[in-house]
């Protein structure tokens, strides 16, 4: 007898809207959430709203202000280099176990992905770009056959955003890494994949730290200009 299909009760409901939301770039960084708003476009009571943002507030991604209410977080780039200190040697952890438990569907979702994702490169459409790379990262930790790993990362991934520095110069670099990593799964080479998504996230890292070193002179030249 088939097993039935589990009702996903309203807290659930308004869970899984709210983070595809968030995940979709509909708030920005610091942005008050509005509760009401939301529950009347969700078409549910304010409670369950309330119940999923806790929920979001546990994995990082809002912040309860007493008196105030929720709104999303704020990354500071030093706490993105962390992030993507401990990002880099999951992934590449990820990447390592997927090239034995990988099935040839996947594989061709990847490169799906990939198809689509060189003209969003091309375009330079951020926005298209963050959830092609949301998707191509899914799909490895889908793959690693690890459920803590994969729940990690999804924690992590979605903590990445908004991203904290201008990406478009780096773009190319990072849509060949995914294509280095994709050539790794399909030679069934462990370490190459290894090394190629840790090198990826390295990329990334050193994007932020760049962009915060610039901040950080920058301010510093305002101040000794009595700026």
């Amino acid at each position: 007898m088939p097993k039935q299909l589990k009702r996903l009760t309203l807290k659930e409901q308004a869970y899984q809207a709210l983070r595809k939301m968030i995940m979709s770039h509909r708030f920005s960084a610091g942005k008050w959430i509005n509760v009401e708003r939301l529950a009347k476009e969700l078409g549910v009571s304010r409670t369950p709203v309330w119940q999923a943002l806790k929920e979001l507030e546990n994995q990082g991604l809002v912040v309860y202000v007493p008196q105030r209410g929720m709104r999303m977080a704020q990354m500071t780039q030093d706490m993105a280099v962390a992030l993507y200190e401990v990002r880099g040697v999951l992934e590449g952890l990820a990447a390592k176990l997927a090239v034995e438990k990988m099935d040839e569907i996947t594989l061709v979702r990847m490169k799906t992905v990939l198809t689509k994702q060189a003209s969003i490169v091309d375009a330079e459409d951020l926005l298209a770009y963050s959830t092609s790379d949301f998707d191509f990262h899914s799909l490895l930790y889908e793959s690693t056959g690890n459920w803590l790993l994969k729940e990690t990362l999804d924690n992590i991934k979605s903590r990445s955003r908004p991203l904290l520095c201008n990406i478009t110069p780096i773009l190319s670099d990072l849509y060949q890494d995914h294509i280095e990593v994709l050539e790794a799964l399909q030679n069934r080479d462990a370490n190459r994949a290894e090394k190629a998504m840790y090198e990826h996230n390295l990329r990334m890292r050193r994007c932020i730290e760049a962009s915060r070193d610039r901040m950080l002179h920058t301010n510093s030249n305002h101040s000794s200009n009595g700026g």
